[in-house]
C-alpha cells in the first residue's frame, strides 16, 4: 500500500485506506506488500460522480477548483481530506463515548443482578435454618 502513496497517484482504494490507518497512527511496517491490481481502482465514472475531473498529468482535481500550485496542492482540494479525516475523528469520538456509556450501563446491569441474587441466596439460606432443612449439596465439578 506504500507505493500507492507518491504524489499523483492513480486514485486507489489502498491509498485510502493507507492514509486512514496512517491518521490515526496504525503501524504498517510489519503489513505485507500488496501488487496494486486493477480491480483497486475507482473507476472514473465514480470519481466524476464525486465531482472531480481527471487533469492532463493524470491527477484527479474537484471541477471548478483552483489548479495546482507549484507545490502539487489544489487550493480548495488540499482540505477536503483534512475534513474527512476531522469527520473520521469525530466518528471514532462518538463510537468511543457510545462504548463507555455502553460498559457502564452492563456493569449496572450485572450489578444489580449480582444484588438480586445475593438476596434470592440469604431469603434460601432463611427458608432452611427456619424449616431445619439440611443444607444444598455442594455443586458437582
Amino acid at each position: 500500500m506504500h507505493k500507492a502513496l507518491r504524489l499523483n497517484a492513480s486514485l486507489l482504494y489502498p491509498y485510502l485506506v493507507t492514509l486512514f490507518l496512517q491518521h490515526f497512527n496504525i503501524p504498517l511496517d510489519s503489513e505485507p506488500y500488496v501488487p496494486i491490481k486493477r480491480s483497486f481502482l475507482i473507476g472514473a465514472a465514480v470519481i466524476a460522480s464525486f465531482g472531480y475531473r481527471k487533469e492532463h498529468d493524470g491527477s484527479w482535481a474537484k471541477m471548478g477548483a483552483q489548479p495546482i500550485d507549484d507545490e502539487g496542492h489544489g487550493g480548495e482540494d488540499s482540505s477536503l481530506l483534512q475534513k474527512i479525516l476531522d469527520r473520521f475523528d469525530g466518528l471514532q469520538t462518538f463510537v468511543g463515548e457510545r462504548f463507555d456509556t455502553l460498559e457502564l450501563q452492563v456493569d449496572m446491569c450485572f450489578n444489580e443482578m449480582e444484588s438480586r441474587i445475593t438476596k434470592v441466596e440469604e431469603d434460601v439460606s432463611y427458608i432452611r435454618t427456619s424449616f431445619d432443612l439440611p443444607p444444598p449439596p455442594p455443586p458437582s465439578s
